[in-house]
């Protein structure tokens, strides 16, 4: 960069050292995130447009720099100071490219690249301004000191920018109606053409055809901003196409007519380098100030030596605590980071008292910007939520001592508690956006969600509007001192979209909703590490934008209490049990979408059902004889899925009741078993929420006994494997030890490690042994305060017992074992087996409600011997265990708008009567269960009305989904074929490519056709294909630039997935082994869970890859002491992991790790206790690529954002 004589001074007073330091939060915030944060982390990126100065991403012939310089200039040059409007820098010129004034594509590119950062908090005119500081800079200029606060114009000003044919007269009266006098005017062409030329293609007439390289002639011979266009002018060469050539005979030689206004006085006095920066500077700064008297332009802005950055508060489990987490900016440009040993966050509670301090000496990363640099401070910690926080400020700590209080000028950095958007229980799902908020119980506004769009302007505007829509809230359950709300909206798309909440003069605002997960994880789910980037505080900064907007009120129906609903009629409203669960059988989340429609389908099976607390869903066959009718105004919770229907109220169910119960092929007199109810309960609970019943306090110790299984101890894992290898469930909010046995069942051995994983097996890998301390295992469940649950590589370890009521033991020679893992979003699967035994008569019942984050609803029709004389229930997670050897088979099944039954009779010499019912409840987002049910019934079916739900299609004519991809780069990802049409849909697009191995469909309508994929075709999340069918409204296909694929099925190994879920770590999803054993062989169905591309079998030298994407090789790291090392997320492929999946799933996170092969985790900060370890530690190969390096057992082959 070259740096000028003045540049020190200017930096010097930019730094802070002549301006107040701001304070935050302010309306500028936005626009110095942008000015200052150029490359590194949380950067917008914003100079790297015309870094260098000669650079053009637009090809050559083209310097961005002097086309940002140029359009400050022509928005200005309009300005009338004489008259209303008074125009300015105003962005109007997006309004005016089509006046003949602003030739060229350098206005409307600019336009598009300003149009990505524009948002309510960002004007395009501020952004114009600040295009001038950047372009000046860029090339080597001096400082122009920036303001902010521009309105943008909504429509087209005057014309009057000055053109060079005109004559020395009217140059002098257009910059006079400008408010600028001949000198100004001297000075500021001067400036302005320090940097850039003519081009030939707009203006022959001073640069003919094929006269100068890519018809682009400079203003002088740099393409940097010095003072040559002066000293070259004056004492030559002058080579300046609008003072000298063809320009003169032309009378377009605009330079010179200009500067022999006060007969060179001034261009003279520029040829020296310092007056000339210096005038520079004073100029092009008067420019870009140039607004109308009505805008109030703040203090040029400084960098803050101290910023707060993605404040985050989180409602935890049962609303005791709130977890606050975030980045703490501090500017190292006069300090090195290296000089600073901590930073404290000292915190006053929402009284203004004495809170508690908060140190981190986590770096989350740096950044740097054309002349500061920056660390940022990450930290992440739990406070009580009746104190919580009202204030803080920030204490620097240095390496020698030396400690520096930043205390935001005087006032604390500010934050409200009273607003809280809760982005782990929000989500986007295609285009729908819902938003869970916890508000304080003593708010008495109204709670609105507020979204803000972009929306395309027409006729040619390259400038989008701003669209404001407003959505009011539904009120739920109340947790901890906050009442729960939701609201859901409909955007166009996640780019340029801002979300926020608010109630009265409280607002949590300005998120991201591109930040947010597929699906919405339960009420309580622990926050992720991941932080977004909006900020709560006790302002609400105003739009800096006159562009229109659109503000809609969603009306609030009348609801009703449904006397019908399908085959049910309503009972009236129900208190719950006294001590138990008014209905037991089953339970079923959603706090976003539930309907009565959702829970009767849900509960199709039983024959009563009812919603509480207005997303809970409760089943069964009888009612608690302690739950009694309560008055109907009790149930007065709005189901937030349908605001015309209510879902009873805290301790209040909305109950229906089958209409016809002597229908129901079961008993109301059937014996339940009451440890068996009890892992029901404890599978579907609602942890964020405390029971109105009376209870003992735990006692917590260690269980010898659960079910029929008995505790063998306290184990390590396996050295390099699992100890127990088989299924994999997680459930870090609701996890017991019954949980676990349930969804174990029939497996020898269970165990439950890290507080909320549960692992299953036939066998005990013989590296697992007893931990050298029996109390190694010291993490408490937390589904149940009185039970251990293992802890950091420690297994709380039970084998079933001898007596065996969960599975039946025969001695047939041949069995075969299936279970299905099903990856639920909006299903819930019930199964059902039938046998029939002469001998005896034996009624049982199992339902569990499974957390299906990684679970498997395990399912078994198959024929079995049973030696049971007595009458039975027991409540599990059904699985037949049939002896001596068995074929065990496994599918991963993503389910997204169905709910089915099947049932199945198996007749043998015995009578034995079973009923087996097992629902799925997600714990990375509630079950939604559209009111389509297919009920397959001893191979008769029958369908009710269905429901189409937006979705990804797993499946189509002999071709299945491998996930969403990038076109190629300069070549198209599939190539062969094409056949677009306007009632494409996936099913079409398949069969149009039954010749070809893969299938994609693209934009909507276009199917295009390949065997295999073009260079640079690159696995993108799911979320990236958004745009639905031109023939089916409910199945995607595709977006602009990418590709829904499908692959020929038996074409190829499984070897990458787009299956992406950025969530918490108590929302995340582990598929189960889909690993299927026989006797004397091992295949690896493909799975259905979103996405498998597939490829042959890779050839070449296994080896640490160096990159991946924006990633770069981290090392081999260990897992953290008593804690996971990486704690944003994870995601779990046994078949097809590799280092490309992870990244992808972990897109927006930091770092990410593949450890014991097939497990993926993510985070932005590796936790206490995780060091570097030799890199041949990391020895597993990826499943999916048996060429990259997938950690090994306790550790991670890890990797870091470096771009």
């Amino acid at each position: 960069m070259k740096l000028c004589s003045n540049v020190v001074g200017l930096i010097a007073v930019f730094s802070g050292l002549g301006v107040a330091a701001p304070t935050w939060p302010s309306a500028i915030d936005e626009l110095e995130d942008v000015m200052f944060l150029n490359a590194g982390y949380k950067s917008k990126g914003f100079g790297g447009h015309v870094t260098p100065c000669s650079f053009s991403e637009f090809g050559v012939g083209r310097q961005t720099a002097a086309e940002w310089l140029r359009i400050g200039f022509h928005d200005m040059a309009t300005t009338n100071i004489f008259f209303e409007p008074h125009g300015g820098i105003d962005s109007s010129i997006a309004f005016e490219l089509n006046n003949g004034e602003n030739l060229g594509p350098g206005f409307v590119s600019t336009l598009q690249t300003y149009s990505a950062l524009y948002n309510s908090r960002l004007s395009v005119s501020d952004i114009i301004a600040l295009g001038v500081y950047a372009s000046v800079r860029a090339c080597g200029g001096p400082v122009v000191p920036i303001r902010g606060g521009r309105i943008d114009a909504t429509a087209a000003g005057p014309q009057g920018v000055p053109q060079p044919q005109n004559p020395q007269g009217t140059f002098v009266n257009q910059f006079a109606r400008m408010g600028f006098n001949t000198v100004d005017m001297i000075q500021m062409t001067a400036c302005g053409h320090a940097i850039g030329g003519v081009h030939s293609e707009f203006f022959p007439e001073i640069v003919p055809a094929g006269t100068a390289p890519n018809g682009y002639a400079l203003f002088d011979n740099t393409p940097e901003f010095d003072n040559n266009i002066a000293t070259r002018y004056i004492s030559g060469p002058n080579t300046d196409p609008l003072s000298v050539g063809p320009s003169v005979a032309a009378t377009r030689n605009a330079d010179t007519v200009v500067f022999t206004a006060d007969k060179n006085v001034t261009i003279q006095a520029m040829t020296n380098p310092t007056t000339f920066n210096t005038v520079c500077s004073s100029i092009l700064q008067r420019m870009i100030d140039t607004v109308a008297p009505t805008v109030n332009l703040s203090d040029p802005l400084v960098p803050y030596e101290v910023k707060p950055s993605g404040l985050q508060l989180t409602l935890l489990s049962g609303g005791a605590q709130i977890t606050f987490s975030g980045d703490i900016r501090v500017r190292t440009t006069t300090r090195s980071a290296a000089s600073i040993l901590s930073v404290q966050i000292i915190y006053k509670d929402r009284t203004g008292g004495v809170g508690g301090t908060i140190t981190t000496t986590t770096v989350s990363g740096t950044a740097t910007g054309f002349d500061d640099s920056f660390a940022f401070y990450g930290f992440s910690a739990n406070i009580p939520a009746t104190t919580s926080i009202s204030s803080f400020t920030v204490v620097v700590v240095g390496t020698g001592g030396l400690s520096t209080t930043y205390s935001n000028n005087g006032a604390g950095f500010p934050i409200q508690d009273s607003v809280i958007a809760l982005a782990p229980q929000s989500c986007l799902s295609g285009t729908n956006l819902t938003v869970v908020a916890a508000v304080r119980t003593g708010i008495t506004s109204a709670v609105s969600l507020d979204v803000t769009q972009k929306v395309a302007r027409t006729g040619g505007v390259p400038v989008p509007a701003l669209a404001n829509a407003t959505v009011t809230m539904v009120k739920g359950a109340t947790i901890g001192p906050y009442a729960i709300y939701s609201g859901s909206s409909t955007i166009a798309s996640a780019a340029g979209t801002k979300y926020g909440v608010s109630s009265g003069t409280f607002a949590d605002d300005f998120k991201d909703p591109a930040s947010l997960g597929a699906t919405c994880a339960p009420i309580g789910t622990v926050a992720s590490s991941s932080t977004s980037s909006s900020v709560v505080s006790t302002s609400r900064s105003s739009t800096s934008s006159r562009a229109s907007s659109t503000t809609s009120s969603t009306a609030v129906p009348t609801p009703i209490h449904k006397p019908v609903v399908g085959k049910y009629s309503f009972q009236g409203c129900f208190t719950e049990g006294t001590g138990v669960r008014a209905l037991a059988g089953a339970a079923f989340v959603d706090y976003a979408n539930m309907t009565s429609e959702i829970c009767a389908s849900n509960c199709a099976a039983y024959e009563y059902w009812g919603i509480e607390y207005y997303g809970e869903c409760y089943c069964g066959d009888e009612l608690a004889a302690s739950s009694t009718q309560a008055p109907l105004d009790d149930c007065n919770f709005i189901c937030p899925g349908n605001p015309n229907e209510y879902c009873g109220a805290g301790n209040r169910l909305e109950l229906y009741r089958l209409t016809s119960a002597a229908t129901s092929s079961r008993s109301s007199s059937s014996v339940r078993s009451t440890s068996s109810a009890s892992t029901v309960r404890s599978s579907s609970s609602v942890s964020s929420r405390s029971s109105t019943a009376p209870t003992s306090t735990p006692t917590l110790a260690i269980k010898p006994k659960v079910g029929n299984y008995v505790r063998q101890g306290c184990y390590t894992e396996g050295t390099g494997v699992r100890a127990l290898a088989g299924a994999q469930y997680v459930d870090y909010v609701g996890m017991t030890l019954e949980i676990c046995a349930s969804n174990c069942a029939g497996t020898t051995y269970f165990g439950v490690e890290y507080g909320g994983e549960c692992y299953c097996g036939q066998t005990l890998d013989a590296t697992s042994v007893p931990a050298a301390n029996q109390l190694d295992c010291s993490f408490v469940c937390p589904g149940d305060a009185s039970e251990y649950c293992g802890a950091g590589n420690r297994l709380e370890l039970y084998m079933l017992g001898a007596a065996s009521s969960s599975s039946s033991r025969v001695s047939s020679t041949s069995s075969v074992r299936s279970s299905s893992s099903t990856r639920v979003s909006t299903t819930s699967t019930r199964s059902s087996s039938s046998s029939r035994s002469s001998t005896a008569v034996s009624s049982s019942r199992s339902s569990s409600s499974t957390r299906l984050s990684t679970s498997s609803s395990r399912l078994s029709t198959s024929t079995s011997r049973s030696s049971s004389t007595s009458q039975s229930s027991s409540r599990s997670s059904t699985s037949t265990k049939l002896s001596t050897s068995s074929t065990r088979s496994s599918s991963s099944t993503r389910v997204s708008t169905s709910s089915s039954r099947s049932s199945s009779t198996v007749r043998s010499s015995t009578t034995n009567t079973s009923k087996s019912s097992s629902s799925t409840r997600a714990s990375s987002s509630s079950t939604r269960v559209s009111s389509s049910t297919t009920k397959p019934v001893s191979s008769t079916s029958a369908s009710s009305t269905a429901v189409p739900t937006l979705r990804i299609v797993p499946s189509a004519g002999g071709y299945n989904y491998i996930g969403c991809y990038t076109e190629g780069d300069g070549v198209r990802a599939l190539g062969a074929a094409s056949f677009p049409s306007d009632t494409n849909t996936v099913e079409s697009c398949v069969a149009s490519c039954a010749g070809y191995k893969y299938a994609g469909m693209e934009y909507g309508r276009e199917c295009w056709c390949a065997d295999e994929f073009g260079a640079g075709s690159l696995l993108v999340p799911n979320a990236d294909c958004s745009m639905t069918c031109a023939g089916d409204p409910y199945a995607y296909c595709g977006a602009g630039n990418r590709l829904q694929v499908y692959q020929k099925a038996g074409t190829g190994s499984a070897s990458t997935s787009s299956s992406r879920s950025v969530s918490g770590s108590s929302s995340t999803s582990k598929p189960a082994s889909t690993t299927s054993r026989a006797a004397s062989s091992t295949s690896k169905p493909a799975t259905l869970s979103t996405s498998t591309t597939s490829s042959a079998a890779p050839q070449g030298t296994q080896a640490i890859k160096p990159t991946i994407g924006a990633y770069s090789y981290y090392g081999c790291q260990t897992e953290g002491t008593d804690i996971r090392a990486l704690t944003g997320g994870f995601f779990f492929n046994e078949t097809a992991m590799t280092l490309e999946m992870c990244a992808a799933n972990c897109a927006g996170f930091k770092y990410w790790g593949v450890e014991y092969g097939a497990e993926c985790y993510c985070g932005n900060e590796f936790q206490v206790g995780s060091v570097a370890v030799p890199h041949t530690d990391c020895t597993f190969p990826c499943p999916g690529n048996a060429l990259e390096f997938c950690g090994a057992g306790n550790r991670l082959s890890s990797y870091v954002l470096t771009v």
